[in-house]
């Protein structure tokens, strides 16, 4: 069985896959300024997690909230059904790593 941190490094491998599949439409969200930013983000957040660095953690929450800069590309990029699947995914999983 998967631990909670790498089954959500498989959830940005998953987002980041969709992401650099087709052109993504970044004008609904603020914090990246083109889709290279995003994907560099995204990636860092999965290598920290994998290599045990949680630091990050709550910036990556912020991502994956409704109508959050990863919901808002989503929607407008055309992938926010599997959007909504990951990202129910990831609130179980963070809500697991909070935990004592």
């Amino acid at each position: 069985m998967k631990s909670a941190a790498m089954e959500i490094v498989g959830i940005l491998d998953h987002v980041l896959v969709i992401v650099k599949r087709a052109p993504q439409e970044l004008i609904w969200q603020s914090r990246y300024s083109d889709e290279q930013e995003l994907v560099d983000d995204l990636t860092d957040h999965a290598r920290r997690i994998g290599q045990g660095d949680l630091s990050r953690l709550p910036d990556l929450s912020f991502l994956f909230v409704p109508t959050g800069p990863l919901c808002e590309i989503a929607a407008s990029s055309g992938w926010l059904e599997a959007y909504t699947v990951l990202g129910n995914r990831f609130d179980e999983l963070h809500t697991r790593l909070r935990q004592p």
